[in-house]
């Protein structure tokens, strides 16, 4: 019996061999191209849930992913709680113009009511109304900072940087709110909907820019937090950070990964994906493809298919692996281009390997 999306998605996690490559795009904005709105009237203010699941629900109808995000996520859901600013621009993806924290280093860490506080309810009600429309047919994931990237946001990355060298009490303290406030949030959209996995999206949980011991203080440490809170909700975790994580030096950083029990890796750009797989992949869902900022943004179609079909390839027969591009898709990218991509893998599958 043909397996649905979610079951495809989930099955990557326990090593099952599926009859299709599963596919992930994480698309935290995209959706808002094809439902048509602002990103001004879903995302700022007390954030409007409706609008918010029937963006993510329109792009899914088109596309068919395996797994979704149930909400339109942009970066800093908390900021503007904490005092700080976020812009919003019509046709374009919400940015932090003001970290809350960037101008003390005494900082007082309030804790956040998000059962009460906006965006937060509005943000977990689109969780619901998805997970409520799709039934079951697509992986609910739940979207979340990783702890160096979400204290990034909130400190800023440059202060951040320098407190943690001049002062790595004051660093951790940022790095351990910042992993507070994700497992509120976690328990938070876990309470509203049945969620299937947690991601932990660390593009600043990165050792090429903070270096490798900063990883292993910093990230390493909250890593296991966030995976035994997940853990303890019965979701397995994905973790992303950005960065090389693939050359013989960062073998150990790898294994400090896998050793917190995180189930799943998406590599970002510029990993050797092959050695990964040979090195990990029998131990760890490895998730990845195409390179979201160069081949899928810029195209041609050509070479957006041989890519496709090159990853397709070197994970075949798809055990504990599901296809993604090397990052997150916002508002701004070629639709063409995504759905060239999708049909690739699906010709692909047609066709055989």
């Amino acid at each position: 019996m043909k397996r649905n999306g979610r079951q495809l998605f989930m099955g990557s996690f326990g090593g099952e061999v599926p009859e299709v490559p599963p596919v992930f795009l994480r698309d935290l904005t995209l959706g808002l191209d094809e439902s048509g709105y602002t990103t001004p009237e879903v995302c700022a203010g007390a954030y409007d849930a409706e609008k918010s699941s029937r963006s993510v629900l329109a792009l899914h109808d088109r596309l068919g992913q395996d797994a979704v995000v149930g909400c339109v996520h942009y970066v800093g859901l908390e900021i503007e709680a904490l005092g700080g600013q976020v812009k919003y621009p019509d046709r374009g993806i919400p940015s932090v113009v003001r970290h809350p924290f960037q101008d003390t280093a005494d900082p007082e860490f309030v804790q956040l009511d998000m059962r009460r506080e906006p965006p937060f309810p509005n943000v977990a009600e689109s969780y619901r109304m998805v997970g409520e429309r799709l039934k079951g047919s697509a992986a609910l994931v739940c979207n979340i900072e990783g702890p160096v990237t979400k204290a990034a946001l909130l400190r800023g990355m440059e202060n951040l940087a320098l407190d943690m060298h001049f002062d790595e009490g004051l660093a951790s303290s940022y790095v351990d709110y910042a992993t507070e406030l994700s497992l509120e949030y976690l328990k938070l959209i876990d309470s509203r909907t049945d969620l299937d996995c947690c991601f932990l999206a660390s593009a600043s949980d990165n050792p090429d820019i903070f270096g490798q011991e900063a990883f292993l203080h910093y990230t390493i440490p909250n890593l296991h937090r966030l995976r035994d809170a997940s853990k303890a909700l019965g979701l397995p975790t994905i973790f992303h950070p950005h960065g090389d994580l693939s050359s013989p030096e960062s073998e150990p950083l790898m294994e400090k990964v896998i050793a917190t029990g995180v189930e799943g890796f998406q590599f970002a750009e510029r990993n050797d994906h092959r050695r990964l797989r040979g090195a990990f992949g029998d131990r760890i869902t490895l998730m990845g493809g195409i390179d979201a900022f160069s081949t899928l943004l810029l195209g041609p179609g050509e070479r957006i298919s041989q890519e496709t079909e090159g990853f397709l390839n070197d994970f075949w027969p798809w055990n504990r692996y599901v296809f993604m591009c090397s990052c997150s898709l916002h508002r701004g990218m070629p639709m063409a281009n995504v759905e060239g991509m999708l049909r690739t893998v699906r010709e692909f599958v047609k066709k055989g390997i």
